[in-house]
């Protein structure tokens, strides 16, 4: 871990990664610790804001995590700055920031067997004969105990069978190199470990590059890896063409023991492909351009996935019961291609509680941990009296380290001219329109949550809220989350699925209706579980074990189950996962 005063500048220097980085590590926390509870807590414990940040993650263990949560985000803290050649120094400072957090060691039965690289929140990308046991085609018996050791020291557990496999050639499992691409046909010699857990959202990842580049001769090469297990910082040299094969390179950087698998970057520092190993003296990669169609898929699931049971993927995560359509619409909203711009969740009875609006934004907050630092949520409430909407959000918004621009001047409200909705409509255009700047200079996305109010909304903030909306709509770095406010007419189109955005048309948000649970929604929550945890579909018989006792005692109408039932729901079935969990960690 970097030094305090090193630390303590980063944070000062680094407002908005900095607060990025304190929500991730905290990303599906109830009680986060945020910078505004810091600031608030300054006059009573005094010191400075960074003494005080840095004593609350220590005293919550996070210190480690954060710092790797800052390197995600390119703060350079304690990342190796090696000479380059023929590579951009500023593009270098960011992606040795990132490299260092993205790179793991790979642990087969306990001991460093090669060099991994995340591609994802849970996905590790490493050479297949690195967590091999046998050689190809052979079962993989006795079955190894995979774990990935992060950036910030945790340990975590690799769940089997492997997600994606690519054997390497027979031959070279011995150690010789293929004379022709025929030796190595359909074998790519990579695997994509799955972590048990997102456990790596706060640490980044290596981007897929879309295009992939061409490989060529004399090109420079970057090898991220831990030769011997160690962190000697990075490797440099260049690539060379092996004479009648193009599925695999030569490279001349020097390697050892622990360097397969690591993760290989061009003169863009864009990924390349991955060590495989030495031959001759010299290294062996395996081109990107082999196997990315392989792993995009993969990679595209885990960080927006359309469907989730838990949020953090473990059996003792909060549970997501009968939440799909939310999962989906925030995937789609990803998407800057799609329609889709947000979601409204709206409750089919209002007396019904606060409870599944609430859930929304921890949901949303563990949705978007997976896609890294380029995400922003700013939660907008209404618990007490807001003078001025457009204020307080631009305050929300300033909170998170973004930096806004003051607002231009409405011409229509100098010369006293507008009516109060054209008034409205005209601060929260250009309130938008500031945001929207902000944003795009800083590579983020802005998710806004409206939280549904407790307290009657004036006429004055309701414009505005319509208007910020009407604006925010058209704008490709915001996206919205509405919570509740059913009684209020919204602009914009509304989607009953993501997938009805699919045709041409104006943007808008996908509509949620909350308003109990459904036996098939327990079904649904069991069967995605099972396969996570076990590594393989469940019998019928054996969720209907589970949800039927669980189910039996409660009261439902026309096969609908209260909201209010969730939270006994999810205890009750708590037991089974945690037993499946273990079952899949002992039974591969």
């Amino acid at each position: 871990m970097s030094d305090e005063a090193e630390l303590a500048a980063a944070i000062r220097d680094h407002p908005l990664e900095a607060a990025g980085a304190l929500a991730a590590v905290q990303a599906g926390w109830l009680a986060p610790l945020t910078v505004d509870s810091l600031v608030a807590a300054l006059p009573v414990v005094g010191g400075t804001l960074e003494q005080l940040w840095i004593e609350q993650l220590a005293h919550r263990d996070l210190l480690d995590a954060f710092v790797g949560a800052l390197q995600a985000r390119g703060v350079p803290v304690g990342a190796p700055q090696p000479a380059a050649d023929h590579v951009d120094p500023e593009r270098l400072v960011l992606f040795g920031s990132r490299a260092k957090a993205f790179r793991c060691r790979v642990l087969v039965n306990g001991a460093v067997a090669g060099t991994g690289c995340l591609i994802g929140p849970s996905l590790v990308l490493t050479a297949w004969h690195v967590v091999a046991v046998q050689p190809p085609g052979r079962p993989q018996e006795p079955a190894p105990r995979i774990h990935v050791v992060l950036a910030d020291s945790t340990v975590e557990e690799v769940a089997l069978p492997l997600r994606f496999e690519s054997f390497c050639g027979d031959a070279e499992y011995t150690g010789q190199a293929p004379r022709a691409d025929a030796d190595v046909d359909g074998r790519n010699d990579v695997a994509v470990l799955v972590m048990r857990r997102p456990a790596a959202a706060h640490l980044g990842r290596a981007e897929l590059p879309e295009p992939v580049s061409r490989t060529a001769s004399r090109t420079r090469l970057v090898l991220v890896h831990f030769p011997d297990g160690e962190d000697r910082g990075f490797g440099w040299g260049y690539l060379h063409k092996i004479r009648n094969v193009t599925a695999r390179w030569r490279h001349d950087i020097t390697t050892a023991q622990g360097s397969s698998g690591g993760a290989c970057f061009d003169s863009h520092l864009e990924l390349a492909g991955v060590h495989q190993g030495r031959w001759n003296g010299k290294g062996r990669l395996v081109p990107l351009s082999r196997f990315a169609a392989d792993l995009r898929p993969l990679v595209e699931d885990d960080v927006a996935p359309r469907s989730l049971w838990s949020l953090d993927g473990t059996a003792t995560g909060a549970l997501v019961i009968g939440r799909d359509v939310f999962v989906h619409a925030v995937a789609a909203a990803g998407d800057e291609r799609s329609r889709v711009r947000g979601v409204r969740v709206k409750r089919r009875e209002t007396t019904g509680g606060t409870t599944g609006l609430n859930f929304s934004h921890h949901l949303l907050g563990g949705l978007l941990a997976r896609r890294g630092a380029g995400q922003v949520i700013v939660r907008v409430s209404f618990d007490e009296l807001v003078r001025d909407l457009v204020e307080d959000i631009r305050g929300r918004v300033a909170g998170t380290g973004l930096p806004l621009a003051d607002l231009p001047p409405s011409p229509g409200l100098e010369v006293g001219l507008a009516s109060p909705e054209a008034a409205a409509r005209d601060r929260a255009r250009l309130l938008a329109a500031a945001v929207e700047a902000a944003a795009a200079a800083a590579g983020r996305t802005v998710w806004f949550f409206f939280d549904t109010p407790s307290v009657v909304v004036p006429e004055p903030a309701r414009l505005l809220l319509e208007g910020f909306v009407a604006a925010a709509l058209r704008k490709p770095h915001l996206r919205l989350v509405v919570a509740g406010f059913e009684t209020l007419a919204l602009p914009g189109e509304e989607f009953a699925t993501a997938s009805a955005a699919a045709v041409a048309g104006p943007p808008g948000l996908v509509v949620e209706y909350l308003g109990g649970f459904t036996r098939a929604d327990v079904l649904d929550l069991l069967t995605r579980a099972h396969e996570d945890l076990t590594g393989r579909p469940p019998l019928v018989e054996v969720v209907d074990a589970v949800a039927d006792p669980v189910l039996a005692p409660l009261r439902d109408f026309n096969g609908v189950y209260a909201a209010s039932d969730l939270p006994a729901v999810a205890a009750a079935l708590r037991p089974d996962l945690q037993q499946w969990q273990r079952d899949g960690r002992e039974e591969p």
